[in-house]
């Protein structure tokens, strides 16, 4: 199983952000970091955070709907997730599939995300200005 063994709350500034970060990494086996806003490129303020402390950005995004706004990053081993805005649902979707492997102690890497593509649409979203197939 796991536990939660430290918590932070920190404002959505890379300065705040990354000592919290630091404060944590070295006393956890992963981090999840839960943002103001959605992860979309490397000056956004968690990926910016990660890599002030030393960190590594491993991959931005990945090829499953809900669940492309995932970072996965990593700090001395340490994995660290910026979690997308779908991590907070009951429902299924690409965080579980990488929270899964990470507290399983499983490695997880840029090419297993992309693997993941394959079958990665796991629900229309009801709420898509466009939905992606036309009802017949």
């Amino acid at each position: 199983g796991a536990r939660i063994v430290g918590q932070e709350i920190a404002p959505h500034e890379i300065g705040p952000l990354a000592k919290a970060l630091a404060r944590l990494v070295d006393d956890s086996d992963a981090l999840i970091v839960f943002g103001a806003s959605a992860i979309t490129d490397r000056r956004d303020v968690i990926p910016a955070a990660i890599e002030a402390i030393g960190g590594r950005i491993e991959r931005f995004g990945m090829p499953v709907d809900p669940g492309n706004l995932l970072l996965l990053a990593e700090r001395h081993g340490v994995p660290i997730i910026g979690a997308p805005g779908c991590a907070r649902s009951p429902k299924e979707n690409g965080f579980d599939w990488v929270l899964q492997r990470v507290l399983a102690g499983v490695p997880i890497h840029d090419k297993d995300i992309r693997a993941m593509g394959v079958g990665g649409l796991l629900m229309e979203i009801v709420t898509r200005p466009q939905p992606r197939a036309p009802d017949d």
